[in-house]
């Protein structure tokens, strides 16, 4: 009966091993690790998020200040 037992055992590992949900969640385990330890990859953090404005106004701030300068009739800073 010990060789039936080693048997399903060995079919279930295989099973196991060759599923994509399995590599998928070692594969998120992995990197939460290894985010913990080195910091988020900045290849993940994209484009628009690697530059985060400190105390600047951002577009729309600048955008106001120029509706401002026009409205009040003095000329753009260049």
């Amino acid at each position: 009966m010990s060789w039936l037992r080693a048997a399903v055992e060995l079919w279930l590992i295989q099973k196991l091993v060759s599923s994509p949900t399995f590599h998928r969640g070692v594969r998120r385990i992995h990197k939460g690790i290894h985010e913990f330890r080195h910091g988020k990859d900045p290849a993940d953090m994209g484009g628009t998020k690697i530059d985060v404005p400190g105390g600047e106004k951002g577009f729309l701030g600048h955008f106001i200040d120029e509706l401002k300068e026009q409205v009040k009739g003095t000329p753009t800073k260049k």
